[in-house]
């Protein structure tokens, strides 16, 4: 734990991440136990720290920072650039530190996560064991990959959607999977996919949102 981030401060930057946007100084002391006083006090300690966002008003959340989600477990420090050729000496201390995942993906509320299973949307980087971040919504554009669901079949998929009339085709992203066209009103769209994170080779992208 950094030297400056005492056990109290910890548990306030703890309950702040844990309710997000609801972190007023009220709730935060509500979670913690501590008074609205020094939930106050120590918040404006962690601000001028940098574990917390400035606050725009006197009624401002408390919006931790990058440092303070790697202080308290959630996020890597990135200690510069390593050479690939002749050796040398790699940073000792940090020069930045990763966004939150919530930020490298533009989470909004509301999104969720699915594993992926099976091969069928390989052609866009989606293999079997990844994760892919869905944005609820009951539309999408054609052309959009979506979460679907065909109440016939019983069943929900991640495809490629399209209108055609009172008609919907969902291709997949692999030549070797056949196309699926079903009557509109069959069909009930759940969400948009706007990210992915993958497990077999890890990797994290929103290029969708």
């Amino acid at each position: 734990m950094p030297p400056d981030l005492t056990r109290t401060r910890r548990t306030i930057l703890q309950a702040a991440l844990r309710l997000g946007v609801q972190a007023s100084l009220n709730a935060v002391a509500e979670q913690t136990g501590l008074t609205k006083q020094a939930v106050s006090y120590q918040a404006a300690i962690l601000r001028n720290l940098g574990y917390l966002e400035p606050a725009s008003s006197r009624y401002s959340p408390l919006v931790p920072t990058d440092r303070a989600r790697v202080a308290v477990g959630e996020g890597l420090p990135i200690y510069g650039q390593i050479a690939a050729g002749p050796p040398t000496l790699a940073d000792q201390s940090p020069e930045d530190y990763t966004p939150s995942l919530e930020s490298l993906l533009g989470l909004k509320d509301g999104d969720f996560l699915l594993r992926v299973r099976g091969d069928s949307m390989t052609g866009i980087g989606v293999i079997d064991g990844d994760y892919v971040v869905v944005r609820p919504c009951q539309e999408v554009h054609d052309g959009e990959v979506a979460v679907v669901l065909v109440p016939s079949e019983s069943t929900a998929t991640l495809k490629r959607l399209y209108h055609f009339g009172d008609q919907i085709t969902l291709m997949s992203e692999n030549p070797a999977m056949p196309r699926l066209t079903f009557p509109a009103d069959e069909v009930q769209v759940q969400g948009r996919m706007v990210g992915r994170v993958g497990v077999g080779a890890p990797r994290v992208s929103a290029r969708w949102g």
